[in-house]
């Protein structure tokens, strides 16, 4: 029983016969066209378009926001400069004995008012 089931295996496995025409027609018709061909690059064209998009709007809106940043710290620094420069009138820079003297003055009025 084994003998003919090894012959029909034999029978069903051997190389199919197609008519002389068909091997051209089926390359033929799978055959890409031009057209078909340049389609073929629109979806990884267009994901590498988006991926371009993606990475120049972050790059974008991150200069932007550290362009703020650094305005924001140069505006404080400012301000901090002003601060000093008027603590600095109030009570003087201890440069000379008069500036020391009036920066006590006003001290002594200051502590006074209060």
């Amino acid at each position: 029983m084994a003998s003919t089931q090894q012959q029909s295996r034999l029978l069903s496995t051997s190389a199919r016969v197609h008519p002389p025409y068909l091997p051209h027609l089926y390359t033929a018709a799978t055959k890409p066209s031009p057209v078909a061909r340049g389609i073929k690059w629109v979806p990884p064209l267009a994901g590498a378009l988006a991926a371009g998009y993606v990475a120049v709007s972050t790059y974008r809106t991150s200069a932007a926001a550290a362009q703020q940043r650094q305005a924001e710290a140069e505006q404080a620094d400012l301000e901090r400069r002003r601060q000093n420069a008027a603590l600095a009138d109030a009570y003087g820079d201890r440069s000379s004995l008069e500036e020391l003297e009036r920066a006590m003055r006003v001290y002594e009025a200051q502590r006074g008012n209060n």
